[in-house]
């Protein structure tokens, strides 16, 4: 199993509208990236254990592929629309990261 994920971190004068990103966002890569075997997706929204100190991470999404040649033509086919609706929930640049399951 092959893992993208997805990693937003607060910026100075960065804008993140989070239920846009599940509502809208999310369901759109997933009816795009399906076709070409994504199989799951997960969010995560960034918390902090004190509340003097917010959190860094604002979100980070997890989408996973059945293989690496599935995200490269999915990126490949569909990246494009994906990136384009970008704008409406963020503009901050993600951290993407590409890594395999090893064990869960």
């Amino acid at each position: 199993m092959i893992k993208m994920s997805v990693i937003y971190l607060h910026k100075e004068n960065g804008q993140f509208d989070f239920e846009y990103y599940l509502a809208k966002h999310m369901p759109l890569v997933e009816s795009l990236y399906s076709e070409f075997g994504m199989k799951n997706w997960q969010v995560d929204r960034g918390i902090s254990l004190s509340s003097k100190t917010p959190s860094n991470l604002i979100a980070c999404s997890y989408l996973y592929f059945d293989s690496i040649d599935a995200l490269k033509i999915a990126l490949k086919s569909k990246g494009g629309e994906v990136m384009k609706d970008v704008k409406n929930f963020t503009n901050i640049e993600p951290e993407v990261y590409f890594s395999e399951v090893v064990d869960s």
